[in-house]
């Protein structure tokens, strides 16, 4: 087995490439998007990620991002691993273990101290992962509400988002995320790169509120036929915060939704009765391994402070 970065592909490998992603995930990471993800929030690390070649044929791959961090003691840049995929006729064969092990050694030569991911507890992923030094440091909280028979009505100012909006949009999180800890630096037009990816449908998952031509708050929704999930709202008042969880539920209709991440847990009071059920964590998990040092759960939790009421992670810091 050898290993090539993102611009070593060949046209032969990037086809198996489509295979491995469609495979693992059920969609395809198309060159165009990751084109404009290096071009508009150069997220990704200098190599962009590492894949596992044997004879000719691409078995394995990973996605390095590196994310602006906001610990207790300051900003650093962590690396973010994405897209974890073997494939299917290649599994237990160890090339994620080799392909991670590489992106460690990478990643601290670069001078990261913190390597970090997200995964499903119930995978057997996990437990690589566990092995190779991660630990737990935050499970998203859950507020749940079945559909309601009689729907709030829209509130003044709100209305769906425009591509016009966007760069208010990531100065507003900006300003709002000023004093707390975690996903709170952003980089910079990631929004705007979401969009241009078409990842993100301005019109559809952005719910935006004005009062007076003012910004006072935005949402995004992920809106399926059968349910409406929303894990980003952004509104320094509660009044705001209010006006945009009534509009998610009205834009769920008939149909089951839920909140997610800090939402939940820096406004309970929104969620308490009224026909919701909460749980404080998901099977959804944020992992982090400290690159020069082994470390408990507990030190972990401690370093990324994600049970300090400063923390944030919207569904936008997912990766």
């Amino acid at each position: 087995m050898r290993v090539v970065t993102y611009d070593e592909l060949t046209p032969s490998m990037e086809v198996d490439r489509s295979l491995l992603h469609l495979a693992a995930f059920g969609g395809v990471f198309a060159r165009r998007t990751i084109d404009v993800w290096r071009r508009r929030a150069h997220a990704f690390a200098e190599y962009v990620g590492l894949f596992a070649v044997e004879r000719g044929h691409l078995v394995g791959q990973m996605f390095v991002l590196r994310i602006p961090y906001t610990f207790p003691g300051g900003t650093e840049m962590v690396s973010g691993i994405a897209a974890v995929g073997t494939r299917p006729d290649r599994g237990g064969a160890g090339i994620a273990r080799s392909l991670l092990t590489e992106v460690h050694r990478r990643e601290k030569e670069a001078g990261l101290r913190f390597s970090t991911l997200w995964t499903n507890r119930s995978w057997g992923a996990h437990r690589l992962y566990e092995s190779l030094g991660y630990r737990d440091v935050y499970s998203s909280p859950w507020a749940v509400h079945a559909a309601r028979p009689r729907l709030p009505s829209r509130s003044a100012g709100i209305r769906s988002g425009r591509r016009a909006d966007i760069a208010e949009l990531e100065r507003f999180h900006r300003d709002a995320a000023e004093g707390r800890l975690g996903f709170v630096q952003r980089p910079p037009e990631q929004l705007a790169a979401m969009v241009s990816a078409g990842e993100v449908d301005a019109a559809k998952e952005l719910i935006v509120l004005r009062n007076g031509g003012r910004l006072r708050g935005y949402a995004h929704v992920e809106a399926a036929p059968h349910r409406v999930i929303c894990g980003e709202i952004v509104a320094p008042s509660a009044g705001a915060f209010r006006s945009l969880v009534q509009e998610v539920e009205r834009r769920a209709g008939r149909r089951p939704f839920a909140f997610q991440h800090t939402p939940v847990t820096d406004h309970p009071e929104m969620f308490r009765g009224s026909g919701f059920s909460t749980v404080p964590g998901g099977w959804y998990v944020f992992m982090a391994a400290a690159l020069e040092r082994a470390w408990t759960p507990a030190a972990a939790v401690e370093a990324f402070a994600t049970r300090d009421p400063r923390f944030l992670c919207l569904s936008g810091d997912r990766f």
